[in-house]
């Protein structure tokens, strides 16, 4: 292949010597009438019969010539052959206009539509508007933006990313033609022969304007500095083409300083050659091609003139390739003409052309004739395998048993009718199916005979799936689009442990506890405090746009207690990880973390403060109690636990009873007490935190030995609460408060009966907190089963064990599940059957948006979703206590938060969020990951589905303003 550039016009003997000459000759710049380039390729585009050639450009970054005709067709064309490559229709009536490639596709304009295709033809979007009346030329200013010019009195500016256009007023002769010469520049030329200089980064006004033409304009183009135009004069009352081509001087359009290049034949259209400096292209309608120079003075001896067989009809569209290698041209008679230099025979289009995709080729099999008996099957070769090494014919041995199939059981009524005599029996027929036709059974007939109703799997919705973001794929398909039009920010799922991405959102729209972590502040390098505030810091500046958790996750996985506990995923493998069990331990790490990270740096701030002032430290307060909320409230010691379900367990030797703590649960002290009040001798260095203040629910254990009646109580406070669905048969409320109230019955080491006895277990709740956090199990079966298919119909408890007449040796305070003996009936009192006769039976779960909770003197805990029947209830069990008992406090929750996991493959977690708008209504938003939408509050509390399950709760106290849209 030969390459052969221009020398710029320099005389070749000043460069090389006389016996190189004739070897290498100067392709591109003659002093004679010879032409430069010849043809190579004609082809009769499609639909050529019909309608002429209207747009033809050359591909930027393929090896590809692109047309468009008078029907609204395009063509593609691939080499220097023009061999066909894609043929597809993008509008029915109205011509191809203009034709723009880019790296990801092809954009062809119309009279008024905008097309976006795929090389391989598929489309991908079509943009009308109506401010596009006439259209007729397309400019890219960048890789997003576009000019759209026409006969109409607008200049459109479209965002292709966003799909927006901005309308620019421009005279009313409009602008027909648009070209830059690679500067800040671009050229509007109108059809009454008005040019105007615009500036690309603000083409709302012209620069300069001049009139280049006193008829109208036909062509023009611009090369750095250079502006070449082509039009018709006035004479008379009659338009006369010009038979030269004027050349422009940008810098000087003030003084017309304009210079005239005579031509061949009046010229029609121009085109500067890219590879050379003032090089240019003139076409007219005949056919005639110019090749000229604009800086030459006499331009006449180096102009180079070609002749393009038109068959008679008229040029209509002209291009040059980036390399300047090859020249086409469209005539009216559907032809396109293909011209390359003289000497070089394979032009290339671009000097870096990326490879064209072509369909894979048929594979070519043998023929064999139908009668052919002698034909060896066998030696067909087999495609190679795309994955795998076996092929699907390979079946293992399970496949090749026998096994028959299972016949349907006989009909009950056929059972219940038929007459034995001997061996044989008979019965009449039912009827219930046609003669001699018997269905087969399939493996899941006993689970349809259980469902009365049809069985009906309805898809996930869309918003609750995984978003798997893929960064290296071209185009953007449907699934990858993410929707978000609230304006809250969203956060990436890229990074290992992003599953937490929920939890951050939650605790994000927690106002007190964002507050507490955007104020503090440490020199500790791993702090999850300082990363969590620096998150949410970042979040309120994005304006919407979607963050990383990058820093706070790189700290995460510094945390030994957080690998401890299995916290940490892998980052390469992609286990199958309980989310469940996983976001609720998370839930429980991070607050206890963040209590003690704000403890440690109170602590630090005291020894700095001492040591500078160089006293002695301040004493303890001696006091227990602290004033909160007009109330004086019991200060609790800084060690935490972790409020979990009622497990029973069966055998506990003295060292296990000494260290019997939930699950989280921190080493706390135990008093000796006689009596059932509650004790005040706390440890003189309490503290609390901020977090403790919004999270920690004071309690009080007691263990009372069933054989010698010694107690031991020990008060600590627990920052979440975990359900158990074995701890009550009821609704929500009641689960809420057996898990607060956890009483049981175990056998534990008692000091003084220097052995194990049956030991009861119960607590009694000192103070409520602002905020409720729940966690809500869902690990075992029994705990799925709660919440997919909701409170289960009570049975009556003699029905359940009857027969077994052996009463139970622990008698009422058995809490032992499924229990075989005899237990005496329960009073109302008993916090794990309570009140299910009045209770509503439900067929899915539901939980209740507002909670009212009421703490009584005794530390028993009344809870009721609905605020106007407490007051009987509250009276309907104080009347069984013989002493009496005064409300302590009270308080009402509503449901602010809930993390959920969906059982999708793979799983995801997502949250539900409370945010009120301006006018203080409250609206809930679904966070999964970028999207977030809007959801129902209907939507937030229903768990019948078998497709979504609730892991973490937040309830709000009244007096905890839930975040504010602006505030963020």
């Amino acid at each position: 292949m030969e390459f052969h550039y221009t020398d710029l016009g320099l005389q070749s003997e000043h460069i090389m010597e006389d016996q190189f000459q004739t070897k290498y000759s100067q392709p591109y710049i003659l002093r004679n009438q010879e032409a430069e380039y010849e043809v190579r390729s004609t082809v009769l585009v499609d639909g050529g019969d019909q309608y002429g050639v209207s747009a033809s450009v050359f591909d930027k970054f393929e090896e590809l010539v692109w047309m468009g005709n008078q029907g609204g067709h395009v063509t593609s064309y691939y080499g220097p052959n023009l061999q066909k490559y894609t043929s597809f229709q993008i509008h029915q009536t109205e011509e191809v206009r203009d034709i723009l490639t880019l790296e990801k596709g092809i954009y062809c304009l119309t009279k008024t539509s905008l097309r976006h295709q795929i090389r391989r033809g598929i489309p991908q979007h079509t943009h009308k508007s109506s401010n596009m009346m006439d259209m007729q030329c397309l400019f890219q200013v960048n890789s997003h933006k576009f000019l759209i010019g026409g006969h109409q009195d607008k200049l459109l500016e479209l965002d292709i990313n966003k799909m927006t256009e901005t309308v620019i007023k421009v005279p009313e002769d409009g602008c027909a033609v648009l070209r830059s010469g690679g500067g800040s520049l671009v050229a509007c030329g109108s059809a009454s022969g008005m040019v105007s200089l615009r500036d690309i980064r603000n083409p709302g006004k012209a620069e300069h304007t001049f009139r280049a033409h006193s008829a109208c304009l036909s062509d023009l183009d611009m090369q750095g500095n250079h502006l070449i135009t082509c039009g018709f004069t006035q004479s008379a009352t009659v338009a006369v083409p010009e038979p030269y081509v004027l050349v422009w001087d940008v810098r000087r359009v003030k003084g017309k300083a304009a210079w005239s290049i005579p031509t061949v034949s009046p010229p029609l259209l121009l085109h500067f050659v890219p590879a050379v400096s003032g090089r240019a292209v003139a076409l007219a309608g005949d056919g005639h091609v110019t090749l000229f120079h604009v800086n030459e003075a006499h331009e006449s001896e180096y102009q180079s003139v070609f002749q393009v067989d038109t068959q008679t009809s008229q040029c209509s569209v002209m291009d040059v390739s980036s390399t300047s290698q090859a020249l086409v041209f469209g005539d009216q008679s559907g032809h396109l003409h293909l011209f390359s230099a003289q000497h070089n025979h394979e032009p290339h289009f671009n000097n870096f052309s990326r490879a064209t995709e072509f369909a894979d080729p048929a594979p070519e099999l043998p023929v064999v004739g139908f009668n052919d008996t002698t034909f060896q099957f066998s030696t067909v070769p087999l495609s190679p395998l795309a994955s795998g090494s076996r092929w699907f014919n390979e079946l293992p041995p399970d496949f090749f048993k026998k096994i028959y199939r299972k016949p349907k059981p006989i009909d009950p009524e056929v059972l219940k009718t038929m007459k034995m005599q001997g061996p044989i029996g008979y019965a009449p027929n039912p009827k219930t199916h046609r003669r001699n036709e018997m269905p087969y059974v399939e493996d899941n007939l006993d689970n349809v005979k259980k469902n009365d109703a049809s069985i009906s799997i309805q898809p996930i919705p869309r918003h609750y799936l995984k978003i798997e973001i893929r960064f290296n794929k071209l185009l953007p398909s449907d699934e990858d689009i993410i929707v978000n039009k609230t304006g809250f920010p969203g956060l990436e799922s890229t990074m290992p442990n992003s599953y937490c991405n929920a939890m951050l959102q939650v605790l994000y729209y927690i106002p007190p506890l964002k507050a507490t972590l955007l104020a503090h502040t440490c020199a500790k390098e791993f702090c999850l405090s300082c990363e969590l505030g620096f998150l949410f810091r970042t979040l309120d500046t994005s304006g919407g746009a979607p963050c990383q958790a990058s820093n706070f996750l790189r700290a995460f996985r510094t945390v030994p207690e957080a690998a401890a506990l299995g916290l940490i995923l892998p980052e390469r493998a992609e286990p199958r990880a309980d989310l469940v069990t996983l976001i609720q331990s998370w839930n429980r790490f991070i607050l206890h973390q963040i209590h003690y990270e704000i403890l440690e740096t109170r602590k630090k701030e005291k020894e700095l403060a001492f040591l500078a002032q160089k006293t002695s430290p301040p004493k303890p307060r001696i006091n227990n109690t602290r004033q909160m909320n007009g109330q004086y409230e019991y200060q609790y010691n800084n060690d935490l636990e972790f409020l979990g379900p009622s497990e029973y367990e069966d055998e506990l030797d003295e060292e296990q009873w000494r260290n019997n703590h939930d699950e989280g649960t921190a080493v706390t002290n135990h008093v000796q007490n006689e009596s059932n009040d509650v004790p005040n001798k706390q440890p003189s260095d309490n503290e609390e935190s901020e977090i403790s203040q919004l999270f920690a629910i004071g309690r009080q254990q007691v263990n009372k030995c069933m054989k010698c009646n010694k107690e031991e109580e020990r008060v600590s406070a627990a920052l979440a609460c975990a359900l158990g669905a074995g701890e009550a048969r009821g609704g929500f409320a009641d689960l809420v408060r057996a898990s607060l109230c956890a009483r049981r019955t175990t056998p534990a080491w008692c000091e003084r009966c220097a052995r194990f006895t049956p030991t009861t277990q119960h607590g009694r709740i000192l103070r409520l907190p602002p905020i409720l956090a729940i966690n809500c199990g869902g690990v075992t079966a029994h705990e799925k089963a709660y919440w997919a298919k909701g409170i289960q119909k009570d049975v009556p408890e003699a029905s359940k064990r009857a027969g077994i007449s052996k009463p139970c040796r622990y008698g009422l305070h058995c809490a032992r599940p499924g229990c075989r003996f005899k237990h005496p009936e329960r009073s109302i009192l008993a916090p794990q059957c309570h009140s299910l006769k009045n209770s509503t039976q439900e067929s899915n779960c539901v939980l209740p948006h507002q909670l009212h909770i009421r703490l009584q003197s005794d530390g028993e805990v009344i809870i009721n979703d609905k605020t106007d029947s407490s007051t009987d209830r509250l009276a309907d069990l104080n009347k069984h206590k013989k002493k009496p008992v005064t409300v302590r406090s009270e308080q009402d929750y509503h449901l602010s938060a809930v993390v959920v996991c969906v059982e999708d493959n793979p799983k995801n977690l997502v949250s539900y969020v409370r945010i009120p708008d301006k006018k203080d209504e409250s609206r809930w938003f679904l966070f999964n990951d970028l999207s977030i939408v809007q959801v129902s509050p209907d939507e937030v509390v229903q768990f019948g589905s078998w497709w979504k399950s609730p892991c973490v709760l937040f309830y709000s106290g009244a007096r905890v303003k839930p975040a504010h849209p602006d505030a963020s």
